[in-house]
């Protein structure tokens, strides 16, 4: 399996966890298992997959007199950069992704204590990040979603590798060795078994083991993962961040579907009951003194609109006071399909501002990014409604205005 249907098989895997309402890192079992495999017999995919991998991995270990809780670290130190990676490509909108503190948080406590700066600077510049000051980083220029996936794809890999480390060394009965000769013994082997055995051999011919230059131990294993938290936030907390608010773990929604009920629950309010008509959120939850809404109808929706006074109705008898104002013209549709929807396709993005329907790869969304509040829809049931709200808005824009007397 080459890198191009790796990147493939993994976006998948992550576009699948957004629409389960879950933007996190990779956790498919099956896509984990054929990596793991691809790797062990091939070492080398490290850098078709991300060019500074074995810089990274080289790094992480340098210098560390015990092995175990070193990998451990550097394993968390990848989910966090792929974490970021993947944040942005499925979650471009959300602002608070665009900020990374690096003087607390998960950026101190679990990158810095694992990997060093300027490998670290170089990384988030692959995701589109610049150094605004010595506190932040910021995006700049949002890279190609392609770009993201690789991204995050390389990180995972190495994710993998540490585990797969972390089982030769399980396997060779002690983690005090220089990590050079890990990663050679690594780079020269096709499975865990020869890795250890050559190992076995290395270690049986030296009566002592080199010694290892000082390092300052890796970071302690923390709950969660999360970048987005100041200093004042990150003081007294187990949690650690990298943005500049706490952001969801990693197995848990976006913070706007966290609190959300199922989608099916809200639709009194989503559809405007209790008030105008496709003007609630669908993240706000709709209260307990609220009706329940009807099945949605485009039939009854129109003839509701329609019944509304101002609308489109039928303008008063003639000698009534309201003759003598002007008939209101209607308001353009509140939503639209863009072009990128073709016959049968279902949106996935909605832009509040240019007030369209899209798929997640259209070519426009670009324009719409870093500039414009963009709503994901989540699952068909969702995707089907808002595609019919957008229905109903033309139909409603097109329908001939009736004859004034």
């Amino acid at each position: 399996m080459g890198s191009s249907s790796l990147s493939e098989d993994y976006r998948l895997c992550l576009e699948r966890e957004l629409r389960h309402g879950r933007a996190a890192v990779c956790g498919d079992p099956s896509l984990r298992a054929v990596l793991w495999h691809i790797l062990v017999e091939d070492f080398d995919l490290h850098g078709a997959l991300q060019d500074d991998a074995l810089a990274l991995l080289t790094d992480g270990l340098w210098g560390r007199a015990d092995l175990a809780p070193a990998l451990r670290g550097l394993a968390r130190a990848f989910e966090l950069l792929e974490l970021a990676a993947v944040h942005l490509y499925l979650l471009p909108w959300r602002k608070e992704f665009t900020t990374i503190k690096t003087f607390s948080g998960g950026y101190v406590h679990v990158l810095k204590g694992a990997l060093s700066e300027d490998l670290l600077i170089q990384s988030f510049q692959k995701m589109g990040y610049v150094r605004r000051d010595d506190h932040r980083l910021m995006v700049a220029a949002l890279p190609p979603a392609r770009q993201l996936v690789q991204v995050a794809l390389g990180c995972f890999a190495l994710r993998l590798e540490c585990e797969i480390l972390g089982e030769v060394l399980a396997q060779l009965g002690t983690s005090m060795l220089p990590a050079e000769e890990l990663l050679q013994a690594r780079r020269a082997s096709a499975d865990v078994a020869s890795c250890v055995a050559w190992l076995q051999q290395r270690l049986a011919r030296e009566e002592e083991p080199p010694p290892v230059p000082p390092r300052g131990s890796p970071a302690r294993c923390q709950a969660r993962l999360d970048l987005y938290r100041d200093l004042q936030e990150d003081e007294g907390s187990d949690e650690t961040s990298l943005y500049g608010r706490a952001s969801p773990g990693l197995d848990s929604p976006p913070s706007e579907l966290a609190c959300q009920p199922l989608f099916w629950e809200q639709s009194a309010r989503l559809w405007g009951v209790g008030g105008g008509a496709w003007e609630a959120e669908a993240s706000s939850p709709a209260s307990e003194e609220e009706p329940e809404a009807e099945a949605f109808s485009l039939l009854s929706l129109r003839q509701e609109l329609l019944s509304r006074p101002g609308d489109l109705a039928a303008p008063q008898a003639p000698g009534t006071p309201e003759q003598a104002s002007p008939p209101r013209v209607p308001e353009p549709p509140g939503y639209q399909t863009h072009s990128c929807l073709g016959p049968g396709a279902l949106p996935t993005l909605c832009c509040d501002t240019c007030r369209q329907l899209h798929t997640s790869h259209c070519a426009t969304l670009a324009t719409c990014r870093l500039g414009h509040p963009l709503r994901a829809l989540h699952g068909n049931h969702q995707r089907r409604l808002w595609l019919q709200r957008a229905q109903v808005d033309t139909l409603l824009y097109d329908a001939p205005r009736p004859a004034w007397p």
